[in-house]
């Protein structure tokens, strides 16, 4: 089986981080061209940063890039409250060592995808700019891009308002031209993402155990959870895992072919991913598979079954 070729946008990031693992756990069925960093969870030079350390922790060196240190034409709003003050809190890194291929990711993406031999699928799990911003300053690209599986949007309802889920509010403009590009898109909104959650008697489990990488996730995701107990969560979303998942496992997940579109108001529905899922709609092109369901239990043994794979790696 051809390995699909992938490249991860994303801004570090807790959940960030078990997707990038994931991926990483999965180098037999992926191609991984590189990762590019954008502002987000926390600004771009601490998620950028997060990223080396991450690298260095792991000693990989797979290729890397920054990106956008702001939205298209908004200002930055941070999803700092979750991720703590370095936007990787819960986790005592090494300096880095690694050192960045890039500090221009619109450029790093554009190259990767056009001298690849076959189509890349983008695995945005951030806001979308660099997407929205590599979509509309090279749009030949296009023909080379196979899919962009997502994690952002809400079909129901919000978090970061009643209407709007983080990554798409923090950057509409962006995610109208991903959402509007032509590009089959899959998205892992909240309807699916609270679905993924993790149970904080999984997480004991992981801090319990001796390898490099699963014993750092369990104290990672200890510390990420707390903001979720707050909300009186039962299980605890990890969102951006579900965007690397549906590529590998698609067969765990339910869905439905709809049309998504983007709020670019300035009203309280800014950033609102809408789409009818009433039964009786049909659409004869819909834009979106809007993931809605997961089997939780197979996609907790699967992640952690990468978190034990890559134990074994990093500790040759």
């Amino acid at each position: 089986m051809d390995k699909r070729n992938i490249i991860i946008d994303c801004d570090p990031g807790h959940d960030d981080v078990m997707a990038i693992l994931l991926a990483l756990a999965n180098q037999d069925k992926f191609n991984i061209l590189g990762v590019t960093t954008v502002a987000g969870n926390q600004t771009l030079e601490k998620v950028t940063l997060n990223l080396r350390k991450l690298y260095t922790y792991l000693g990989i060196s797979i290729p890397a890039a920054s990106g956008s240190a702001k939205p298209i034409s908004r200002e930055l709003v941070l999803g700092d409250a979750v991720h703590g003050e370095t936007g990787l809190d819960g986790w005592d890194f090494p300096e880095p060592t690694f050192e960045l291929d890039s500090t221009n990711a619109i450029t790093f993406m554009y190259d990767k995808i056009i001298n690849c031999d076959g189509k890349v699928t983008l695995v945005p799990v951030g806001p979308l700019t660099n997407i929205g911003l590599l979509l509309s300053t090279f749009p030949d690209v296009k023909e080379k891009i196979e899919a962009i599986s997502l994690m952002g949007g809400s079909i129901y309802a919000g978090n970061n308002t009643p209407y709007a889920e983080f990554n798409i509010y923090v950057d509409p403009e962006a995610a109208s031209i991903v959402f509007n590009s032509g590009i089959p898109v899959i998205m892992s909104g909240l309807e699916v993402t609270h679905e993924a959650g993790i149970l904080d008697s999984e997480i004991e489990t992981l801090m319990k155990k001796e390898g490099r990488v699963s014993k750092m996730c369990g104290y990672l995701l200890n510390f990420y959870v707390k903001f979720h107990h707050a909300e009186g969560y039962a299980s605890f979303p990890l969102h951006d895992v579900c965007s690397v998942m549906y590529l590998l496992n698609p067969e765990i997940f339910e869905y439905k072919d709809l049309q998504v579109e983007i709020d670019c108001s300035h009203s309280i529905h800014r950033g609102r991913t809408a789409a009818d899922n009433r039964e009786w709609m049909k659409y004869e092109k819909p834009n979106t598979r809007v993931l809605l369901n997961i089997d939780r239990e197979k996609f907790i043994q699967i992640l952690f079954n990468a978190f034990e794979k890559l134990d074994k790696i990093c500790d040759r």
